[in-house]
């Protein structure tokens, strides 16, 4: 088993990445005027038209409730139209507005010239890299799926530094 002490390499490339890579992304981000919470959910309604408001909060990780008051806030905003679901009234399926869906597009497109430049630069190491990112990820879910509770609030802040 992996000792913390080992574990701070890691810990340390990690956020070096995801500031390097995240920087332009997070730009376009604070530009669009609406919080990291808010445009997650843009995101995952992008990626599943129709989705619940429960199915959503389960993919968010966080309360119904919260997401509730998430969805309410972009719906206002005119970002999130709700419909009606045929078989079960107390559902709603949510779907992205034209401006929600052009704003998620342009966030999109604006960092992904860099990831190809990035991309290029890593030449013929960019396979080796991606399997790499595959193992981070598929370790990170296994993790999660052995214990769930490994991130309680307390230890996230934790890891952050």
């Amino acid at each position: 088993m992996t000792t913390e002490d080992s574990s701070i390499p890691l810990r340390r490339l990690y956020w070096q990445v995801t500031r390097q890579l995240d920087t332009e992304r997070l730009r376009e981000w604070e530009r669009s005027r609406l919080t990291l919470p808010q445009l997650r959910v843009l995101f995952h309604i992008r990626r599943s038209p129709g989705i619940t408001t429960a199915e959503l909060a389960r993919l968010l990780g966080v309360t119904v409730s919260t997401t509730s008051g998430l969805v309410i806030k972009l719906t206002d905003r005119g970002l999130i139209e709700r419909q009606s679901v045929p078989d079960d009234r107390r559902q709603a399926a949510l779907h992205l507005t034209d401006s929600a869906a052009a704003l998620v597009s342009e966030i999109s497109e604006t960092w992904r010239p860099f990831f190809v430049r990035v991309a290029d630069a890593l030449g013929d190491d960019l396979d080796g890299v991606t399997e790499a990112l595959q193992k981070l990820v598929a370790a990170a879910e296994h993790v999660r799926a052995v214990e769930p509770a490994i991130l309680e609030p307390a230890d996230a802040a934790e890891a952050a530094t």
